[in-house]
């Protein structure tokens, strides 16, 4: 039992040490604050009492100031008794509520002005200040200080005439540069009033003002024992003060409160960071087992799988890449991708250095199949057929030292097999669609025979119309049957162009004469706009021929009846080519279909209940790009759709002046073959 508790212990012994840890600092942390307590008491006091005398010092430095201010005003009036001395008391009383009273003492030492004008002061009006012996000593002081400094403010705690303890301050009045002698600016001022119009200095405190001769100035506060109570000592104006504090709140419990909030607040730190080092644990048992899936998911899997970095060298390499390339995946490691496997992107020579891994999210992304394939860059002698291997990509971002890394997870399978199984299926498909042409072009030429010999003029209406419609099903079904084997010919590369200069005019002209019965029956017209002298072009004609006559067929199945279809022929010089456009009125292509009517199996007949392979226009793109050229469409709904063909200008044939009619073709079979329009 003592060994499997010791064996949990271990298994937890960076949480028992992040617990020890936080409750030692704990332990130090509250130690030093008990002692900081006590130092900062004093200090809290000591910084309290220095701010009431820095807020009295303040305030009485301002009604000294107001002083200076009725000094000047009076050294620079002529007559100083008719100075209105009620406006400027009334003026600085309001502002500087701690001035008991105010008053112009002359050269002689009598009263001349007083505020406020009560009943009390009245009575002071040439009052002789020889009468008051301290205060006489004081002004005498003052008239006799250096006249160089302007005079000085002396202010001292004085009796005035038994009025009580006042604090009074005295500024000397001179003027022609302090050789006339004029008297004094004095104010009464009230401590207690200039210490409340101050605020209260904090409100943990009680504080008691004592004057140099050891009175209270604050009647109403009682701090009791003064044992208890923290005295500083200042100086106030050239005077020796005394201020005393008491705490309103217990020191002792406000400690208390203090440490508890340190404890309960580092309690719930290391809480947080024991669930985080316990989270931190998880993980990483997670991690593990993650990773040990990922080793005998990556060991067991019957794919490829390869890891490559940001420049797709291979990093890792499972062991059936190894077996695939009979190489072990330390001789893999750093070797590129495209060095061992074959890039079979069908963007290859555009893409340039573009890592074709990436073209799923770059600019040829609706171009790509829906699943890439790739080969071993080496000749399999242990197997008659290519192998061929799926190929899927997934990138991996990740940021280290603040920058971007990529990766990319590739991977492979082994397709042969449903390859092989493809090509069969569509061998057997092309095999059967070949043998189904001899039977249906029998179909046709009977019930061409039967129309052209006249014995249809005996027949019903009825009957009639249905011999008609059975020709001209035969015939859409023989258009499919030729669109088909084109297409597994173009598929397997068994397509050979014989190309011949020929003159696109007349070739046009041929192609709309073969399909204008056509456009007749749904009311339609069809309007070439071809330049006098166009010019030749190096072209298969009857392959061409295929592609005009299927882009007209579908301009007429999709067009409003009545409408005129126009083809023009427009040369470009610079880009020594030819454009032919096919412009139709009609329902339209949306946006987003566009990009798809060039894929094989796809149409927009069933969309109007239309009978159609959804090889035509895959078709004619394959036919115009082995002549170096391209097809592309613009359409708006419910107005136009223009169909654009540019292919190569021939202007060596231009030069030399040889031309060729559109007639021309290679034999009788393949002169049949171009009657026959694809839909």
């Amino acid at each position: 039992m003592f060994r499997n508790t010791l064996s949990r212990l271990i298994n937890y012994k960076e949480l028992i040490i992040v617990v020890a840890i936080g409750l030692s600092t704990l332990f130090l942390i509250d130690s030093i604050l008990i002692q900081g307590f006590l130092k900062d008491d004093y200090y809290q006091e000591k910084l309290t009492a220095d701010r009431i005398h820095a807020k009295v010092q303040s305030s009485l430095e301002s009604h000294v100031t107001a002083l200076i201010a009725l000094k000047v005003i009076y050294q620079n009036f002529i007559d100083i008794n008719q100075y209105d001395f009620e406006q400027y008391g009334t003026s600085i009383t309001a502002s500087l509520p701690g001035f008991k009273r105010l008053m112009y003492i002359d050269k002689n030492f009598l009263v001349k002005q007083i505020y406020p004008s009560t009943p009390e002061n009245k009575g002071f009006y040439n009052y002789a200040i020889a009468k008051e012996p301290k205060m006489m000593s004081v002004l005498t002081e003052a008239k006799n200080a250096d006249q160089a400094t302007q005079g000085k403010s002396i202010s001292r705690l004085l009796n005035f005439s038994n009025t009580g303890k006042s604090f009074w301050a005295f500024i000397p009045i001179f003027r022609n540069q302090n050789k006339e002698f004029l008297g004094f600016a004095a104010g009464e001022l009230s401590i207690e009033s200039i210490w409340r119009s101050a605020g209260p200095a904090s409100p943990h405190y009680q504080v008691q003002l004592i004057d140099p001769e050891g009175h209270q100035l604050f009647k109403g506060v009682n701090l009791g024992d003064k044992q208890s109570v923290s005295q500083f000592e200042f100086m106030l104006l050239g005077q020796h003060w005394l201020i005393q504090l008491r705490p309103l709140e217990s020191n002792l419990q406000n400690h208390r409160v203090q440490r508890a909030s340190l404890w309960l607040g580092g309690l719930l730190i290391l809480l947080l960071l024991v669930l985080i080092n316990y989270n931190s644990k998880r993980h990483k048992r997670e991690l593990s087992i993650l990773s040990q899936q990922f080793e005998t998911i990556f060991e067991a899997s019957p794919d490829g799988i390869l890891l490559l970095d940001d420049k797709l060298n291979i990093q890792l390499a499972n062991p059936v890449i190894s077996q695939w390339v009979g190489q072990t995946a330390e001789a893999l490691s750093e070797r590129p991708f495209f060095s061992v496997f074959a890039c079979n992107c069908p963007h290859l020579a555009k893409c340039q250095s573009l890592p074709h891994l990436l073209c799923t999210t770059g600019e040829f992304q609706q171009d790509l199949p829906d699943v890439l394939e790739t080969r071993l860059l080496q000749n399999d002698t242990d197997r008659s057929i290519p192998v061929t291997y799926r190929l899927n990509t997934a990138k991996i971002s990740s940021k280290r030292k603040g920058k971007t890394i990529n990766q990319f997870i590739c991977v492979l399978g082994d397709i042969t097999a449903s390859k092989e199984l493809e090509r069969v299926k569509e061998n057997y498909v092309a095999t059967l669609t070949h043998d189904l042409k001899t039977p249906l072009l029998a179909q046709k030429m009977v019930l061409n025979n039967i129309i052209e010999s006249g014995l249809t003029k005996n027949f019903p209406l009825a009957q009639e119309r249905l011999l008609q419609g059975a020709t001209e099903s035969v015939q859409d079904l023989l258009d499919m049957v030729n669109s088909t084997l084109l297409f597994y010919r173009l598929e397997s590369s068994h397509i050979k162009l014989n190309k011949q200069v020929t003159g696109l005019k007349d070739l046009l002209k041929d192609i709309l004469g073969d399909i204008q019965p056509l456009a007749e029956k749904r009311s339609m017209t069809i309007a070439l706009d071809c330049p006098l002298e166009s010019p030749d072009v190096l072209i298969d004609p009857i392959q061409m021929k295929r592609v005009f006559q299927n882009l007209l067929s579908n301009a007429i199945h999709h067009s409003y009846k009545k409408s005129v279809i126009q083809v023009r022929v427009s040369e470009s010089p610079e880009q020594q080519a030819v454009n032919i456009a096919v412009i139709n009125k009609g329902p339209g292509i949306p946006n987003d279909l566009q990009a798809k009517i060039f894929d094989k199996y796809y149409t927009l007949s069933r969309r109007f209940k239309q009978i159609g392979t959804g090889l035509g226009l895959y078709i004619s793109k394959c036919i115009v790009q082995l002549h170096g050229g391209t097809i592309t469409v613009e359409s708006t709904l419910n107005k136009e759709t223009t169909f654009v063909v540019i292919l190569p200008a021939n202007l060596t044939a231009i030069s030399t002046g040889s031309k060729h009619g559109s007639k021309q073709s290679s034999g009788p079979e393949s002169e049949k073959e171009t009657q026959n329009i694809p839909t």
